[in-house]
């Protein structure tokens, strides 16, 4: 049976690295495992039954991490997780059985938050974020998915995928490297994701918190332009998806008919209706809380804002 490894990359969290070491330590599976963890910290302390690897914090971003994690593990499959993670019941089993196809080279796992998130944790996660979350958990509706969208807080890949698309690009000090490598690797053969290989991961939780976490997916976005990567295709994204531009049309169209007032409230009042029934078809009947539904719109806004910004930032700001 294929060494399977276990890959946890950390900074600043060492409880929740720790609980989720032990959990690893002692996971029920048929498959031979190891744990490699690797922590950025300046006051490294090994943790036991694994193997620990510790950087100076230098700010050199996750990519930097996993290629590290990847450089020191052994296995054949290589599983990636978030130190912040709850894995649920049979994960590992759940997550790796898609490579008894020897077409498959990568697997997504479904992501959702603890039964105990407030509401605007439970809206973060309807809103697909991160990892797909609990949204994209309702619409696979138990079914394996074909997908080029992996990200590393619930997934694996065959190592042989690794040597063939180069690692993790270390230019993405913001993120976005776990989006590029996965169009990559989808070049390499067959991935999937698989709603019941589920971890539960902690939520932002507030809106301040969310706002700085999008404005960092913003500038990311910013960074993975400048790789060359589908230029065109983000900058189509950025015109359709931008809030701001949105509201600075609305503005211009306004000053036209010198109803400014009115027609801001109309299209935040439709914006929201929209949203709310958007989001409510996909996750009706799962066990969301109402009140996540309610401010949801809101919180929708927060992280359109969020990006933008980080665009704009990044955009005016080259640095």
């Amino acid at each position: 049976m294929e060494l399977v490894s276990i890959l946890v990359c950390s900074r600043g969290r060492r409880s929740a690295l720790e609980r989720l070491v032990l959990t690893l330590r002692n996971i029920d599976t048929p498959h031979r495992t190891e744990v490699v963890v690797v922590e950025e910290t300046d006051d490294p302390h090994p943790l036991t039954g694994v193997r620990y690897i510790s950087h100076p914090i230098a700010d050199r971003g996750f990519p930097y991490a996993r290629n590290l994690a990847v450089a020191n593990a052994s296995g054949e499959l290589l599983a990636f997780l978030d130190d912040d993670c709850v894995i649920s019941n049979g994960w590992l089993n759940r997550l790796l059985k898609p490579f008894e196809d020897p077409a498959i080279v990568g697997v997504q796992g479904g992501v959702s938050v603890p039964d105990s998130s407030g509401a605007v944790g439970w809206a973060e996660s309807i809103l697909g974020f991160p990892g797909g979350g609990t949204r994209r958990v309702c619409q696979a509706r138990g079914k394996l998915q074909d997908t080029t969208e992996i990200s590393t807080l619930n997934c694996a890949y065959r190592k042989r995928v690794f040597d063939k698309v180069g690692g993790f690009d270390e230019r993405l000090l913001h993120g976005g490297e776990d989006y590029l490598f996965a169009k990559k690797a989808c070049e390499h053969g067959r991935c999937v994701f698989v709603p019941d290989a589920a971890v539960f991961h902690h939520p932002r939780g507030n809106l301040v918190n969310i706002f700085l976490w999008f404005y960092r997916r913003g500038r990311a976005e910013f960074s993975l332009a400048q790789t060359g990567w589908q230029v065109k295709e983000f900058l189509s994204y950025w015109l359709r998806s931008s809030l701001l531009l949105k509201i600075l049309l609305l503005f211009a169209m306004a000053s036209l008919v010198s109803a400014t007032l009115l027609i801001l409230c109309a299209f935040l009042g439709i914006y929201y209706v929209a949203t709310f029934l958007r989001y409510y078809w996909y996750c009706r009947g799962y066990r969301v809380p109402f009140a996540a539904f309610m401010i949801l719109p809101l919180v929708k806004i927060v992280m359109d804002l969020g990006i933008d910004c980080g665009r704009f930032r990044s955009l005016f700001l080259r640095n």
